[in-house]
């Protein structure tokens, strides 16, 4: 993260960081598959961290932003990324192996990425981290981004929707503090001093006991000649160091099984929420001389997640059959539920390769159910041919999977008459459906008559015997008929 900074009465500007490493946080959608993609949303305030890989010191802080975006900026060096999340809520996707891959994801399961080099104007990008959800649980993430201190907020998180109340709420909290510079003058005689700067965040719980405070510093030790006459943070009697990080985290922050207190606090309906109230402050203390003087800029940003745990089962829709069964010139397809908990709607999809879904209707589930629910669909209009069908069933925090898949072969034959015919076949035309051409094939397959857009159809020149009749429909569907043409 870059900052802009105010004009300050030290030695010199703060020297830029010439390199970043960035990534993206992400939450898979189901069907999981441990890539990023278009369906994937973002997660907020995780804790990411850069170490220098030879001294695994802390150089770089930063909290995944609401597009779950997140930047680390350094100079050239070997370095690690460490992750911090709610562990209770998430497990990581299968780390990326070979090649690096923007949309793949750079941790292992001790949530930690492979040392990598950064050279000087270099951006490296593809360090994200994938989530996957953990059975039975709902996690929720904000974060506000790094302001200089002092700051007041209130962090606002989703209460559970879903019936029955959790088993247990977990709220995880972190912070990312920065320092563009500090500075210590000694105006006075020589001594040794130790400064510590901190970004200090106090977040109200809605859990008691409810003041929770994290607290980040960076300590600097050392020792300054007899003041030079001059403030300036420089020289003999004094010293600037800059772009400084520290960081704190707490999993969990604050926890409760206790029914009255989950019911009053993180229990709603869909869109409510519940605030965190924060407070960002900067505090600096030093030992040393009295006569020290300091001069310290720090930003702090700061996140929050809550986990929601849900007795086994409560959360997916347990599917109990699916078919799809030919009536008339339907296919009227038909599910059954044994449980729902949270379910948003059906969302039917027809294939005829497997490979290509269109989404033709929409059910609107239950929602919360414990008894078993019916539902049916007809697709009016199935393809002569192979028809696939699934469910995609969709949840009201927008997880979805699919159901298995029914495949139907539908061969709508065309209505024609009279048959036998001597001069004029009639074709009927179901509702929708315009006719577009008509082929009219012999018996060994030579074509023998093709007319555009016509119901009736002259047929008094061919000769006698039987034929093949197609119909091709505006939308691109066809169904074909036998007939024999008789005087």
């Amino acid at each position: 993260m870059l900052f802009s900074l105010p004009s300050l009465s030290l030695a010199q500007n703060v020297p830029p960081l010439s390199s970043s490493v960035s990534g993206i946080v992400w939450k898979e959608a189901k069907p999981y598959d441990d890539v990023r993609s278009g369906a994937d949303s973002r997660v907020a305030g995780i804790l990411v961290k850069l170490l220098d890989a030879n001294t695994s010191e802390v150089v770089s802080t930063a909290l995944s932003n609401a597009d779950g975006e997140f930047t680390l900026q350094a100079n050239a060096g070997n370095y690690i990324i460490e992750y911090v999340y709610p562990s209770d809520g998430f497990s990581l996707v299968t780390q990326r192996a070979g090649a690096d891959n923007t949309a793949n994801s750079a941790a292992d399961e001790t949530n930690f990425s492979a040392e990598f080099v950064l050279t000087d104007n270099e951006d490296l990008d593809h360090f994200g981290l994938g989530f996957i959800p953990k059975e039975n649980t709902l996690t929720y993430c904000t974060q506000k981004g790094p302001i200089v201190t002092e700051w007041n907020d209130n962090l606002l998180l989703p209460k559970s929707s879903v019936t029955p109340v959790p088993l247990n709420v977990k709220l995880f909290a972190a912070e990312s503090v920065y320092h563009p510079v500090i500075g210590v003058e000694n105006t006075g005689t020589a001594n040794a001093y130790s400064i510590s700067a901190a970004g200090k965040v106090t977040m109200t719980m809605p859990i008691n006991p409810a003041s929770f405070v994290m607290n980040s510093d960076v300590t600097i030790e050392g020792s300054l000649s007899d003041f030079d006459g001059l403030e300036d943070y420089d020289g003999a009697s004094g010293a600037t160091f800059y772009n400084r990080s520290s960081f704190a985290d707490a999993y969990p922050a604050r926890s409760t099984s206790s029914q009255t207190l989950i019911t009053s606090n993180f229990v709603g309906t869909v869109g409510e929420t519940f605030s965190i109230p924060t407070r960002s402050q900067s505090t600096v203390s030093f030992t040393g001389a009295g006569n020290l003087k300091t001069s310290v800029q720090t930003f702090v940003s700061a996140g929050a997640c809550v986990v929601y745990t849900y007795q086994s089962g409560a959360l997916p829709v347990k599917l109990a059959s699916f078919n799809a069964k030919k009536e008339g010139r339907n296919v009227n397809l038909n599910w059954a539920t044994t449980e729902e908990i949270g379910s948003d709607r059906f969302e039917i999809q027809r294939s005829t390769d497997g490979k290509q879904w269109a989404t033709i209707g929409s059910v609107k589930a239950a929602g919360t159910a414990r008894l078993a629910n019916q539902y049916q669909f007809a697709d009016e209009r199935p393809v002569n041919g192979q028809n696939l069908y699934r469910l995609k069933m969709i949840d009201l925090d927008s997880t979805f999977a699919y159901s298995k898949v029914e495949a139907l072969t539908v061969d709508n034959g065309v209505s024609i008459y009279p048959n036998p015919v001597a001069n004029i076949l009639h074709i009927q035309q179901e509702a929708g459906e315009r006719v577009a051409q008509v082929f009219i094939h012999d018996a060994i397959g030579r074509l023998a008559k093709e007319s555009a857009a016509e119901t009736d159809v002259d047929v008094s020149k061919l000769s006698r015997g039987k034929y093949v009749v197609t119909v091709v429909y505006a939308n691109g569907t066809s169904a074909t008929s036998n007939v024999l043409i008789s005087r």
